[in-house]
């Protein structure tokens, strides 16, 4: 994601950045976790068939910021990604402290919406946690992005379960359990991407499940990482079960 959450999880060592690069190609075979990436802009143009071929199952793509923006690569990586066979997501990056939900979930929606379909290849859409500085119409956090799921989820017919991502620390803390949002949770805990997980500190701030490590959908491992067909470094990621189960459970 963007540099703020960068500034709110610990940071992987180059060595670790490395060996989490490596394993992408040496663990794939006995992994548990599923690999997957999210990208913007910021990685140019993906060569996506490069990029499935080094692992991915599926990928996250920027597609706007606030009410403001709307990210130039976003419906050709969502094509492109979808015709070299990963599952693809769209994601917000959201703005509650300049704009109402209602406001952003309509400017993310009018932008995103035709490539989140049922195809048998999207998957849910993702709001990204990553700014503070107050809820515009909304008395918490919590609810704010509540609104914004219920406002994102009503644009479609088909059932859709909206994803949060926010940092184990900054970020779940100022949530609570009445987000009814599923949790994808940033920290560069140096855990290995296929048999990890993120909850290894701040349990205090779990909302999906107090106090234990348990309650994740996604979990952002490194956010320097490297994949066939992407120039620089790149934000892998995992999901706990396989590729049949997060089709199942997390597509449309």
């Amino acid at each position: 994601m963007k540099a703020s959450l960068k500034t709110t999880v610990m940071k992987s060592s180059l060595a670790l950045a490395a060996a989490v690069a490596m394993s992408v190609g040496s663990q794939s075979a006995q992994a548990n976790n599923l690999l997957g990436i999210d990208v913007s802009s910021y990685q140019g143009s993906p060569n996506w068939t490069s990029v499935a071929g080094c692992g991915p199952k599926y990928a996250f793509v920027k597609a706007t910021e606030g009410n403001y923006y709307q990210d130039s690569v976003y419906n050709s990586d969502m094509s492109n990604g979808k015709a070299a066979g990963l599952q693809m997501g769209a994601y917000d990056f959201c703005r509650p402290d300049q704009i109402s939900p209602a406001t952003e979930a309509n400017y993310f929606w009018a932008f995103a919406g035709s490539k989140i379909t049922t195809d048998g290849k999207s998957l849910y859409p993702m709001a990204d946690f990553e700014v503070f500085g107050g809820h515009v119409g909304a008395t918490t956090y919590t609810a704010w992005f509540n609104a914004w799921s219920a406002d994102v989820k009503a644009k479609k017919t088909t059932f859709m379960h909206p994803v949060i991502y926010c940092s184990a620390g900054t970020g779940a803390c100022d949530l609570n359990t009445g987000i009814t949002l599923s949790a994808w949770i940033a920290n560069y805990n140096g855990g290995n991407l296929y048999t990890g997980h993120p909850w290894t500190c701040c349990t205090s701030c779990n909302a999906w499940g107090p106090g234990t490590g348990n309650n994740w959908t996604y979990w952002q491992v490194s956010s320097t990482g490297a994949i066939c067909g992407i120039s620089g470094n790149v934000d892998l990621d995992a999901y706990p079960l396989s590729l049949s189960e997060l089709i199942a459970y997390q597509g449309l």
